[in-house]
């Protein structure tokens, strides 16, 4: 021990530990500024924000995700505005397609752009999602039209791809490829041929 330089002392008894300090320091601030107060990263400190964005997310929620855009709900209290309707569209079997995200429902006999189809040659006529997203539901209490929120709700909770048997006066939700949400009642009785739906399209 007696043979060390003296420097060895200094290092061992003073640059060391101070080295050691600076380390402790540096680490601590970097773990300060990598989140929020709350201990989550990127997010509000009063938890709004992921609330926000779920509200603003139900439709697509239900399922197709090819969809493109997704219309913002209405805000709370406020009515939604009405793209199109109500309005009665026929399909035919020439023309068993419908574009439901114009200003009016169109009737087509391919399915680029539909949102909506009618299988006239397998009995029963069934309405049917091309692509197979789960965004076609029931209409819930047949005692009220349904709200745009109810349809959306219905969606979410209850999404398929096919109406099975069509019937007068079946009210079904759907939601389009660009996200809006519309209301389908069926008024005529389904044949192989032709039915013609009472249409809603909310914006």
């Amino acid at each position: 021990m007696s043979n060390q330089p003296k420097w060895a002392w200094w290092v061992v008894g003073i640059v060391i530990p101070l080295i050691g300090i600076v380390v402790s320091i540096q680490l601590a601030t970097k773990s300060d500024s990598g989140g929020s107060a709350d201990g989550s990263s990127g997010g509000s400190a009063d938890g709004k924000g992921s609330a926000q964005s779920a509200n603003t997310a139900a439709p697509q929620a239900a399922g197709n995700p090819g969809s493109g855009s997704n219309p913002t709900a209405p805000a709370a209290g406020q009515p939604a505005k009405v793209l199109a309707g109500p309005t009665k569209v026929t399909l035919s079997s020439g023309s068993n397609y419908v574009d439901l995200d114009g200003s009016s429902p169109v009737p087509r006999p391919a399915g680029k752009g539909a949102d909506a189809t009618v299988g006239f040659n397998v009995p029963p006529p069934s309405l049917d999602v091309p692509g197979s997203g789960n965004v076609l539901a029931l209409a819930g209490n047949q005692d009220a039209e349904p709200t745009r929120d109810e349809c959306s709700r219905a969606i979410g909770k209850n999404g398929t791809y096919t109406s099975g048997e069509m019937t007068v006066g079946t009210r079904y939700c759907l939601q389009t490829d660009e996200g809006h949400i519309a209301y389908l009642r069926v008024a005529t009785v389904p044949t192989y041929t032709s039915v013609t739906f009472d249409v809603t399209v909310w914006e």
